[in-house]
């Protein structure tokens, strides 16, 4: 356990670069669209795009193994002690959550392992694979969010005149600051990962185009960037 929790650490090192390298992914991709439809300047949207796809697989570079970090905090929060219903229904979304990160991490490696030729596998069906587990997190992580909203809100609206719930009620409006963050975070990933995982297109028949899909993950990044600075 000691050589997971020391590997994890290790791993989390890389986690600000990779906030920055998202900004650059989505907005280089938002500026290949951008510039070749609404300017017509196909050379430097072409250079856009070459710097979209290289970051896209440095950051895909950078994740081999993050799928260590959700086996860790799985483990953690199976051991967690929950004295409430609402408690274990928070661990229980969490844990199901990070299971479904762990997978996207899982393919998502898989992918970017065949697609240097490491393996002899099909990079693209892999891709899907890992792009439809990360639409099935980011849902199951928006409900959860909504939900610690709703208790945050009922909470302060019930004990707003209770004098000795004041500490309380300001450390869920502070934890509620940070989950309107994520819930900002969360739409925005979920423009890439809705059109990878093919939820868009063929569920509700709606084709994102490389525009709102780099906007999306571009204000996801900057967010993320923010949070972790």
């Amino acid at each position: 356990m000691q050589t997971l929790d020391s590997t994890v650490k290790w791993f989390n090192k890389t986690e600000g670069r990779d906030k920055i390298c998202k900004v650059m992914q989505y907005g280089s991709r938002f500026l290949m669209w951008h510039l070749k439809v609404n300017r017509g300047n196909e050379q430097l949207s072409n250079q856009f795009k070459n710097l979209f796809q290289s970051t896209r697989d440095a950051r895909k570079l950078f994740r081999l193994a993050k799928s260590l970090n959700e086996l860790q905090t799985i483990i953690d929060k199976v051991g967690q002690n929950c004295k409430t219903p609402q408690e274990q229904i928070a661990r229980g979304l969490n844990i199901l959550t990070r299971i479904w990160f762990l997978l996207y991490w899982l393919f998502d490696n898989l992918s970017v392992l065949s697609s240097i030729k490491f393996t002899t596998s099909d990079p693209k069906p892999l891709q899907k694979k890992a792009m439809t587990f990360w639409f099935i997190a980011i849902i199951t992580n928006l409900i959860d969010t909504v939900r610690q909203l709703i208790v945050n809100l009922q909470y302060i609206q019930q004990n707003k005149t209770n004098q000795s719930a004041q500490q309380q009620i300001n450390n869920k409006q502070q934890q509620n600051r940070v989950l309107y963050l994520n819930l900002i975070k969360i739409f925005g990933d979920l423009m890439p990962a809705g059109q990878g995982s093919e939820f868009f297109p063929k569920v509700l028949k709606i084709n994102l185009n490389d525009g709102v899909i780099g906007l999306g993950g571009l204000i996801s990044g900057a967010v993320a960037a923010y949070q972790a600075y």
